[in-house]
């Protein structure tokens, strides 16, 4: 835990932490709900910047939080591990915590509600979207790269699918409109080809005169409970 806390989101990680049977569906609402009250006292300017960035850090513990129950096994956040092209990539979510990794992950919290410091406009959540899914699909081939031994690849889908470290990318954005919507769902439906698994939420103002009151957009291809369940077998 860093300074920048919210109780909604404590609440929220101690409730799934505390029932394990729990999945993603069964919270999402919740989320939701924490998620409107964060974003709108960041967006009354009753926030900084850098406390706005604890949304990122809380939904990452809590798909690890999910994740841990449903594997029965400790999973590792925040770890440094093992790079083709560099020394170490940090990654958000590791298990084991020694050794070759079987799965690993990354977590990302994109888009933000008006707000003084943008002139009283939102950012669409595909603004740093391609940036942040390059980074997404670099670090997982680097990754698998750096673990698996030097052989003959039939090809690049076989050898993204087959080998590990599993790599896991999971996403809560806020799209501001139907436009920055359809963008959302393309870009990271295509980062399935990258990855072993992307789930994400993906919410939208209700009405543009309520800006922080969300609904969320139902896309079954990116399901947060499926890429859980597949990462949990791969940990089995």
């Amino acid at each position: 835990m860093t300074k920048h806390t919210f109780a909604s989101f404590d609440r929220l990680l101690e409730r799934a932490a505390a029932n394990p049977s729990l999945g993603w569906e069964d919270i999402e609402d919740e989320f939701l709900r924490a998620t409107e009250a964060f974003d709108s006292e960041y967006s009354a300017g009753a926030r900084s910047s850098g406390w706005y960035q604890a949304k990122a850090r809380y939904f990452n513990d809590l798909i690890v939080v999910l994740l841990a129950n449903r594997a029965g096994k400790k999973i590792e956040v925040r770890q440094k591990r093992n790079s083709r092209l560099f020394q170490k990539l940090d990654v958000d979510i590791c298990f084991p915590a020694k050794g070759e990794p079987a799965i690993a992950g990354e977590v990302k919290a994109l888009g933000t509600p008006p707000h003084s410091r943008n002139k009283n406009k939102p950012r669409s959540g595909a603004s740093d979207l391609h940036k942040r899914v390059r980074e997404v699909a670099f670090t997982s081939m680097d990754l698998k790269a750096a673990y698996s031994p030097p052989r003959p690849i039939p090809s690049f889908q076989h050898w993204i699918d087959a080998t590990n470290p599993g790599y896991f990318s999971f996403w809560a954005v806020r799209a501001n409109d139907e436009r920055d919507l359809e963008k959302v769902r393309s870009t990271l439906t295509s980062l399935v080809r990258y990855c072993n698994g992307v789930g994400a939420i993906v919410y939208k103002p209700v009405d543009a005169r309520q800006p922080t009151n969300y609904s969320v957009v139902v896309l079954n291809e990116l399901s947060i409970d499926t890429t859980l369940q597949e990462m949990a077998q791969r940990i089995a």
